[in-house]
């Protein structure tokens, strides 16, 4: 049995009842940082279980985002086409896998991130539909990714319109 939560839990009652009190409450920054990490270990907790649901979220966000891209480098012929079509195929062998560990899909998602910035950076070399294409697709895709970053982070209180927040179910859906 894995007792992850338990020993995180450990962790912030540690330092919350006994380095806390034990800070120089003159020391400010101390304090600060003391508390930053607290805040943070608890941030850990909540999303624990939603770590693999992260995983693969950034892979088939990333995955569609390649499909994008390639749509209109194909149409190109570019040599970036190459290498979004085997890191897309990199990618669909890990989802079929169907319980891929951590590393391997985020060693997929980190090719398919790589794979469309290839593409991005040829993209002034491309005819202006092409550029523009890509440049709207890539903004598409970020508004998707931004909805989700929001909705990771939201229990770490840093969002001003935090009411505008989807939950976190709607944006791993």
């Amino acid at each position: 049995m894995d007792h992850t939560h338990v020993g995180l839990r450990a962790a912030v009652r540690a330092l919350a009842d006994v380095v806390a009190p034990a800070v120089d409450p003159t020391h400010a920054q101390a304090r600060d940082q003391l508390r930053l990490t607290i805040d943070y270990l608890e941030f850990v907790l909540q999303r624990l279980d939603h770590l693999h649901e992260r995983e693969l979220f950034e892979l088939r966000h990333h995955m569609d985002l390649a499909r994008q891209v390639l749509a209109v480098t194909s149409a190109c012929a570019v040599p970036c086409s190459a290498a979004l079509g085997t890191a897309l195929e990199r990618g669909e062998k890990t989802l079929a896998e169907g319980n891929a560990p951590p590393p391997t899909l985020r060693n997929a998602t980190v090719a398919l991130a790589a794979a469309v910035a290839q593409a991005v950076r040829a993209a002034p070399q491309m005819a202006a539909s092409a550029r523009q294409d890509i440049e709207a697709r890539v903004l598409h895709a970020s508004k998707t990714r931004i909805a989700f970053e929001r909705a990771w982070y939201l229990p770490l209180g840093l969002d001003a319109d935090s009411h505008e927040v989807l939950p976190l179910s709607e944006t791993l859906g």
